[in-house]
């Protein structure tokens, strides 16, 4: 199943919802940014405008280019002898090449710019090639578990409807819909309020060709032709057509479906009811590791040494490896904190329990990296980093000295904050919070709610970036394209975002667990009605599929619900 409940995983984004093709292809041409605060690091230069605008987040590389700069990582252990001990390279796949190429020209990647092309490259990104979804995917979501999941989504989002006056016209927003089953359980389930469909359209904000025709056969559109089209070369090229600009078509109910690339093309004329389930901790992060320069950026490079480790003594048979960036750069002030004090809030705002060394995440999840559980790291609450996937020891470097005061492009002085352990990692996601900021400050505008689902936690992150691959976790370095790749949620950070952005016209509420939440909307009642003509084997997977949804070993702690909503009305239903 999906480790998804362990994942803390993610499912489908479609992060690629935010992060649009063909922006990914030009990511190599994309120049680096220096400047102070996080949308001076915001970048649309290099991006096709053939669709909606892009924001890429770069990193300094300045002195990166070159072997003799780099600060890599410690030497692997070595054979009696002194002979260095060598394990086979993982396999090569097609987006390695392209991987090969942007740090050959442009120097290593920042991690958030490694989960871009790793998920939503154009040609080997992870949701543009093949089934991920269910037991041939990798990884079994909420929605494909149980119908009862959408369908008190849908109650939610009727009586969160309701309480906003019952507006119409209206529109339904899913971001990052899978494979359109949360969607189909939804409207499924509000046919029986025709008031509430009457003058709604639903808009699905999804970049992956695959999941868009996916979707489309789910929900039964018939799209819009083009008069210069007849319907057999539609149905010669379904990608094509779904690929359009504005691609939007008909239930057989008549509801209007349209396809978004991001959220810029979402309609402005009316209230905006959306969903994000699992949709944020599939948007890129940024990495930062704290050492004796400071706190440095982590990057991904490629690993031409056969000598090397992954940093916790076990050697790296990869083609890709985790090293430090020199010295912290503009990134680091942006993203992290312009003062120590700053710096510090953040790293002391995470609980003492979650703050969890190297060496005891390595051996907390030493069992789990080795049977493939999903389960073990749940039953705390959270999970970290695998041993495997562990932070690279710095090393001195020859280009500065530690006699030297060293500064950033932006004058900040380069040297560790007091109190805080070097070695001690933070994890942002800069891209989640921009994403928040333009979904709250259209409802803000525009009125409506928003009900996120994901996984996380309501306090920074310190490095939970991990990789799935056929219900089991894997290396997030290994066979890039090929491994979903997610990172816990920083709720706090999400809910000051909001806001942010509509300080007076939005109301954001306090996170409650997926468990609390669905017995608040009354699942055992559905549970109950599911049983009444199931026999005896159906009853029993539902149940236990409840089970699994809501109990605290499960998905029900791990999980986090949140919701946004206008002004003026009260708390929304759960």
């Amino acid at each position: 199943m999906k480790p998804r409940c362990l994942r803390p995983p993610r499912h489908a984004p479609p992060w690629a919802s935010m992060i649009r093709r063909s922006a990914l292809q030009s990511l190599t041409k994309n120049r680096p940014c220096v400047g102070g605060r996080a949308r001076e690091f915001c970048s649309k230069e290099g991006v096709d405008t053939d669709k909606q605008n892009f924001r890429v987040i770069a990193i300094d590389r300045q002195g990166l280019l070159g072997e003799k700069n780099r600060v890599l990582t410690s030497s692997s252990p070595e054979k009696e002898g002194g002979e260095s001990e060598a394990a086979p390279k993982t396999p090569m796949t097609p987006l390695l090449d392209e991987i090969n190429t942007h740090v050959a020209t442009r120097g290593p990647l920042s991690v958030a710019e490694y989960m871009q092309m790793c998920l939503g490259h154009p040609d080997f990104g992870y949701y543009q090639q093949r089934e991920i979804f269910g037991r041939r995917g990798d990884f079994v979501t909420s929605p494909e578990l149980t119908q009862m999941f959408g369908e008190l989504l849908g109650i939610w989002m009727l009586t969160t409807w309701s309480q906003c006056g019952k507006p119409n016209p209206m529109h339904i927003v899913e971001l990052g819909p899978g494979r359109g089953t949360l969607m189909f359980d939804l409207l499924r389930t509000t046919k029986a309020f025709p008031s509430f469909l009457e003058g709604a359209s639903v808009h699905l904000v999804e970049n992956s060709l695959q999941m868009r025709e996916i979707q489309r056969q789910r929900l039964e559109v018939e799209i819009d032709l083009s008069e210069e089209r007849s319907t057999s070369e539609e149905d010669d090229n379904k990608n094509e057509v779904m690929a359009g600009e504005k691609v939007s078509g008909v239930t057989k109910e008549g509801l209007r479906v349209t396809w978004h690339w991001g959220l810029d093309s979402l309609p402005q004329d009316a209230p905006l009811f959306c969903i994000a389930h699992e949709f944020f901790d599939a948007l890129p992060v940024q990495q930062f590791q704290h050492t004796e320069r400071g706190w440095c950026e982590v990057l991904v490079d490629t690993n031409v040494d056969d000598d090397n480790d992954d940093g916790d003594g076990e050697h790296n048979n990869h083609h890709l490896k985790f090293v430090l960036a020199p010295s912290p750069g503009p990134s680091s002030s942006a993203f992290l904190g312009r003062d120590a004090a700053s710096r510090r809030k953040l790293f002391e705002s995470i609980p003492s329990e979650y703050r969890t060394e190297e060496k005891e995440a390595a051996q907390q999840l030493e069992q789990q990296d080795r049977d493939g559980s999903m389960k073990s790291s749940m039953k705390r609450g959270h999970a970290q980093q695998p041993s495997s996937v562990s932070f690279p020891t710095v090393l001195t470097s020859s280009s500065s000295s530690s006699s030297d005061t060293l500064r950033t492009h932006d004058g900040v002085v380069l040297e560790p904050d007091d109190g805080i352990p070097i070695g001690a990692r933070l994890e942002v996601g800069p891209y989640r919070d921009i994403t928040m900021e333009m979904l709250a400050k259209k409802i803000g505008n525009q009125g409506g709610a928003c009900l996120v689902v994901d996984y996380g936690e309501d306090f920074p992150q310190q490095g939970t970036l991990q990789g799935v691959k056929e219900h089991k976790f894997a290396h997030v370095l290994e066979t890039p394209g090929e491994v979903d790749l997610s990172a816990h949620v920083n709720f706090s950070s999400l809910r000051s975002a909001a806001q942010r952005a509509s300080p007076d016209n939005l109301q954001v509420f306090p996170i409650v667990p997926q468990g609390a939440f669905l017995i608040n909307m009354n699942i055992e009642a559905r549970m109950s009605a599911l049983c009444e003509h199931a026999t005896e084997e159906e009853k029993e997977n539902i149940e236990r599929t409840v089970m699994r949804l809501v109990s605290e070993d499960e998905m029900g702690l791990l999980f986090k619900v949140m919701a946004i909503t206008q002004t003026g009305i009260g708390a929304p239903a759960g």
